[in-house]
C-alpha cells in the first residue's frame, strides 16, 4: 500500500468514526494500522480500539418495557426519531403506558407518520388525559401541533382544515 493510500484508507475510517459509524469504521481502521506510515498506524490502532469499545457499549441488552421506553426516549433525545421507533414500538407492546404511547406518538410524527402519530396519541389521552398538557407545551411536540389529526386529538373537537 502506498503512503497516500494509507492516508486516503485512515481519512476514510475517520469520516465513518466521525458519522459514528462505528462497526462501518473498524474494518478500515483494523487495515490502515498495518500501513506504511507508523504514525497512521499508531493512530488508527487507538480508533480500532475506541470502535470497538463503543461498538460493544452500543449493544444493549433490553428487557423490561420500562428498559425499551429509556432507550427509545434517549435516541428520541437525540434526534434519532426513526431508530427510537423499534424499542418505543416494543415498550408499548410490552406494556403499553401512556407515556409510552406519547413517545411513539412523537417518533413517529417525526418521521413522516402523522395518521400513526395521532392514533397512539388518542391511545395515550384515552388511557391518561394528562398526556394533552403535555403534548401542547412540550417544545419537541411543537411541529406537530400544525397537523390537524394531532389538534384535534388534543383539543377533543374535530379540526377543519
Amino acid at each position: 500500500m502506498t503512503s497516500k493510500a494509507h492516508t486516503d484508507l485512515f481519512a476514510r475510517a475517520m469520516k465513518l468514526f466521525s458519522a459514528g459509524k462505528y462497526r462501518e469504521a473498524l474494518p478500515y481502521f483494523e487495515n490502515a494500522a498495518a500501513g506504511p506510515l507508523m504514525s497512521v498506524n499508531e493512530s488508527a490502532a487507538m480508533y480500532r480500539r475506541m470502535c470497538e469499545k463503543r461498538t460493544q457499549a452500543a449493544e444493549v441488552k433490553l428487557q423490561t418495557a420500562e428498559e425499551y421506553y429509556t432507550y427509545g426516549v434517549s435516541l428520541l433525545n437525540a434526534r434519532k426519531w426513526q431508530e427510537a421507533k423499534g424499542p418505543l414500538e416494543t415498550a408499548v407492546a410490552k406494556g403499553g403506558e401512556p407515556h409510552y404511547l406519547y413517545a411513539l406518538a412523537l417518533a413517529e410524527g417525526m418521521t413522516g407518520g402523522v395518521a400513526a402519530a395521532a392514533q397512539y396519541l388518542r391511545r395515550a389521552v384515552a388511557a391518561d388525559g394528562a398526556i394533552r398538557g403535555v403534548a401542547r407545551s412540550d417544545a419537541d411536540f411543537a411541529p406537530l401541533l400544525d397537523h390537524a389529526q394531532i389538534r384535534e386529538v388534543l383539543t377533543g373537537e374535530p379540526v377543519s382544515g
